[in-house]
């Protein structure tokens, strides 16, 4: 299976390395801080969109926005080059009606996978993140061998679109969960405790989320927010509209939505 790969970010940049440890062939999109040490380790490069995409059974993109979806698809071209018979697979954080689109204008033949992902540069390189794609079943099989040397977990959650309802769901709720973990934290520090401290104890309790594991010895409090603001920011205000533009409502989420707009 030859795989083209575009976006070359921390996580893009190992979740390659860890094709080629599998022994799978990867030509990357010559842009992005992995650039460099992949081509060290023998990965062939292409400077165009399209070419790349025609010359790949499988491509993946990891870029950050549907705005960069955009650009590398429809304006780089790389959606018209696929061939019959190959899968589009985007690690891409964005709005489901965004997937749909990709696969209503994808070519005759062509799979298309919203191959969302959980997980952080320590759990691509243990190969331990979980991936919750969205659509066709078959073309997923075909994809899980190679997704399989960065992802421990996939899972297929319906239909093009659903991966990215499942994502934007659980990052909803880590944005809730951090904000409402470092406001408790504030409140420890307060009460004149050990912040990390008391997060590392409720960690092992009832009042435990993953969001307490952003509280770490000898560092602010405010300071667990900032590595995943960027994302959150982006990934609530995605979720937000989808709802708005599906008619549901947002109450129970207002404090998170509001907290997050930048």
């Amino acid at each position: 299976m030859r795989i083209g790969w575009i976006g070359l970010g921390g996580i893009g940049t190992e979740m390659v390395k860890r094709l080629l440890g599998g022994g799978y062939s990867v030509k990357v999109y010559e842009r992005g801080q992995g650039l460099a040490e992949l081509r060290s380790a023998g990965a062939p490069t292409s400077p165009n969109y399209a070419e790349l995409a025609a010359e790949s059974d499988l491509l993946i993109l990891c870029v950050y926005s549907d705005a960069q979806l955009r650009e590398v698809l429809f304006d780089g071209g790389a959606l018209a080059a696929l061939r019959p018979g190959s899968i589009l697979a985007m690690h891409t954080t964005g709005s489901p009606e965004l997937a749909q689109e990709i696969g209503a204008r994808a070519p005759a033949g062509v799979s298309v996978l919203d191959a969302t992902f959980s997980g952080a540069i320590p759990s691509v390189t243990a190969g331990t993140i979980t991936i919750m794609a969205g659509g066709e079943a078959e073309a997923l099989d075909r994809a899980r061998p190679a997704l399989s040397t960065y992802a421990s977990h996939i899972h297929h959650v319906g239909p093009l679109g659903d991966g990215q309802k499942v994502k934007l769901l659980n990052n909803l709720l880590l944005a809730a969960n951090l904000m409402q973990a470092v406001e408790a934290m504030r409140i420890a520090e307060k009460w004149g405790l050990e912040a990390w401290q008391v997060a590392k104890v409720l960690e092992t309790c009832s009042g435990a989320s993953f969001a307490l594991n952003f509280c770490k010895p000898d560092r602010p409090i405010d300071a667990a927010l900032e590595g995943a603001w960027p994302y959150l920011v982006k990934d609530v205000a995605v979720v937000a509209e989808t709802a708005r533009q599906s008619g549901l409502d947002m109450t129970p989420f207002a404090p998170t939505v509001d907290f997050y707009k930048g």
